[in-house]
């Protein structure tokens, strides 16, 4: 029998590699999708919550947006995708092993109207929602039970079919928004009122089926971490001044310094007697591109920050 080394993470007199039964979370299916949703998909904005906004303009949850007379523009802000909704998975008939998947993205955001001089005039909080169905392969479904407490604070047991999961990763952005002016009603000083606001987004997700499945692999054992750091009795002056002063804030990169990784930050230990080497380049070994751009030899002696 061996001896198991802490320093080494190993077992002395024994085969370092062995197989090992896990449970994992394992990935029967993934797709990709771009989307650009204009108003003919989202259709207008829509009011995220109930209430009176603009001093007079009384609007339910999910009821369409009327901006405020004399609005001669709106932006959006705090733009973000609130949820993910999977509103059904199902077995899609034609294709066995597949999985018609639906989707509902909302997205949340505040609406600010701004008048001809570019004045804020109020805001708005505001939603869109976007329906998306994918099909997937998960393989097929079965009568066994899976039933585990890891998911349950309470300690009871969760119970669920034999069906693949669904994750969805999203990331949206607000690409533009809109006054529109369908019935062109006039107030009395003979301005134009809009009749509600459209909002372009751009939409990037991944969708994937996975699956709760015992796996065989191979393995040295146990990760045995290190012990933590002691930070308690750090100086906050002594922290502060050991930190590379951030020039990438105050002089945000080029775009050649910026796409070869090149940063601009000044280090701490820096001499900064030699004009030429005041660039703060750190090449770890790379010195062929970076050196030449920011004025450093490739001998890093002339206290550049260079790291060999």
């Amino acid at each position: 029998m061996g001896i198991f080394d802490f320093n080494t993470n190993s077992v002395t007199g024994c085969n370092k590699v062995k197989d090992e039964c896990i449970i994992a979370l394992k990935v029967y299916d993934a797709c990709r999708q771009q989307d650009c949703l204009e108003s003919g998909i989202i259709g207008p904005a829509r009011a995220a919550v109930c209430g009176t906004f603009c001093s007079g303009i009384t609007l339910e949850q999910g009821e369409i947006i009327t901006p405020p007379e004399n609005a001669a523009a709106v932006t959006v802000s705090d733009f973000k995708v609130e949820k993910v909704v999977v509103v059904s998975k199902t077995q899609n008939p034609f294709r066995v092993g597949y999985w018609d998947v639906d989707l509902k993205y909302v997205f949340s955001y505040d609406l600010v109207f701004k008048n001809v001089n570019g004045g804020t005039l109020c805001t708005i909080p505001a939603q869109s929602v976007f329906n998306k169905k994918v099909t997937l392969f998960g393989s097929i479904t079965t009568d066994s039970l899976v039933s585990t407490d890891f998911l349950s604070a309470g300690g009871n047991s969760f119970d669920t079919s034999s069906q693949p999961f669904v994750l969805v990763e999203s990331k949206a952005v607000a690409l533009s928004s809109e006054l529109v002016y369908d019935n062109c009603c006039c107030c009395n000083d003979g301005a134009v009122n809009a009749d509600h606001v459209n909002i372009t987004i751009g939409l990037f997700t991944i969708v994937k089926l996975f699956r709760l499945v015992n796996l065989s692999v191979e393995s040295k054992g146990f990760c045995i971490p290190g012990e933590c750091e002691d930070v308690s009795n750090i100086n906050p002056c002594e922290f502060f001044d050991n930190l590379d002063f951030p020039m990438d804030i105050f002089a945000p990169p080029q775009k050649r310094e910026f796409l070869a990784g090149i940063s601009g930050n000044i280090p701490a230990e820096e001499n900064n007697s030699n004009s030429n080497c005041g660039c703060g380049c750190n090449n770890n070994n790379n010195t062929s591109n970076n050196n030449n751009s920011c004025g450093c030899n490739n001998s890093c002696n002339c206290g550049c920050g260079c790291n060999r």
